[in-house]
């Protein structure tokens, strides 16, 4: 069926080529109210998703009660809606005006984490805008090579969103690519960053870590990569803002992590995918209403590909 998998997938494609031709001309405040109420409508409407949500955040915030847990799973499905109305509106934005929306902090780190001459891999989570983070940091004159799934949303699709997410530059790798290590690792040497998301094992080949307290199962791509080729991981993530004077959007970046290991890879690996957890569990905890991840890591078991 001209390569979706579905009638519904063809209506989806149809509802974003039109909307990336209109978001131009349509203000961003009434984009955003448009964003939000479809995404209070999808909380109304989609009852598994909501239930989902829901119980994700009970995980997250097991202090707040049913109320309050409702409300912030609300406001994640508003706040989803709105990320993917600005990830369509990239494709008419320069690279001053992205800049311009954000604020920034820890760019210094980007800079420090090249100076070993190895590239550095800028893992994030499902949390905030994670399409727009990869987008910007090319528009700061960042090489970029961000890997993304094609396998779930299938080829079509990951054609599709490719073109946003190489609009300033960015270079996208399927995560499904039979070369992917190999391409990764040349990209470092070049002295590229490479974006991977670090909450959800896609492949099904990943470990186990403590993540809010329950076992979960996180990828295991970054701390391999990086004990591999010796080149740094630094946590980033693009985090949606609200307030009188503020900006749309936070840039917030760590220090390189500083993990020496011992001679036991896998328990290498295990350790430095527990470190990576920690800090997007900090994030998360911080910002529980732009979480995405769905399902989330702690309902996987090693060798699922949910």
């Amino acid at each position: 069926m001209f390569g979706y998998k579905s009638i519904l997938d063809i209506f989806k494609a149809l509802f974003i080529n039109i909307f990336t031709l209109m978001i131009p001309f349509i203000p961003r405040p009434v984009s955003k109210c448009t964003a939000s109420l479809l995404g209070f409508l999808a909380f109304a409407l989609l009852r598994g998703r909501r239930r989902a949500i829901i119980g994700a955040l009970h995980v997250v915030k097991p202090e707040m009660d049913n109320f309050g847990i409702s409300k912030l799973a609300c406001k994640t499905l508003m706040n989803y809606a709105n990320n993917f109305a600005d990830f369509l509106r990239l494709y008419h934005m320069d690279a001053k005006e992205l800049v311009s929306i954000t604020e920034f902090k820890g760019l210094e780190h980007f800079e420090e984490a090249l100076k070993n001459g190895k590239g550095a891999i800028i893992v994030t989570a499902h949390l905030g805008n994670y399409e727009f983070g990869s987008n910007l940091l090319t528009c700061l004159g960042l090489p970029f090579v961000a890997v993304a799934e094609s396998a779930g949303p299938g080829d079509t699709f990951y054609r599709l969103f490719k073109r946003y997410r190489e609009h300033f530059g960015t270079i996208g790798i399927s995560l499904e690519d039979p070369s992917i290590g190999f391409k990764l690792r040349r990209y470092l040497r070049k002295g590229y960053f490479i974006g991977l998301v670090g909450d959800r094992d896609i492949t099904g080949t990943g470990v186990e870590v403590n993540f809010f307290g329950k076992k979960a199962i996180f990828p295991q791509g970054p701390a391999f990569l990086s004990l591999v080729t010796k080149s740094p991981i630094v946590m980033s993530f693009a985090l949606r803002v609200t307030g009188r004077g503020r900006k749309t959007y936070y840039c917030c970046t760590d220090a390189a992590i500083d993990y020496k290991g011992g001679k036991d890879t896998r328990e290498n690996i295990r350790d430095l995918t527990q470190i990576i957890a920690d800090k997007i569990e900090d994030a998360v905890q911080e910002y529980p209403d732009q979480w995405f991840s769905f399902p989330p890591p702690w309902e996987q078991r090693v060798g699922s590909k949910e």
